[in-house]
């Protein structure tokens, strides 16, 4: 098994398996971990799918993490303003 598969496999991991039952969750904490699993696990598809020549992938992946990135810092700008 090479650095690469292990690599996909915590992005399926991170990705999905993580991310969507937190994303789900009502409570802050958990939607926040939710995004932030769902931006590393874009990282490191973006980085198998640069090494594969899959840029169309790649820019899906991109597409995910700007949005992952947006819900986070939208989140947080929103929790200052509560407190």
């Amino acid at each position: 098994m090479t650095i690469l598969e292990i690599i996909q496999i915590i992005s399926v991991i991170f990705g999905t398996l993580i991310a969507a039952p937190l994303i789900v969750s009502k409570k802050y904490n958990k939607r926040l971990l939710g995004l932030i699993a769902v931006a590393m696990g874009s990282i490191l598809a973006m980085i198998v799918q640069l090494y594969a020549g899959l840029y169309y992938f790649f820019f899906a992946s991109a597409f995910w993490l700007l949005n992952s990135a947006h819900a986070i810092r939208k989140m947080l700008k929103t929790n200052r303003e509560i407190f």
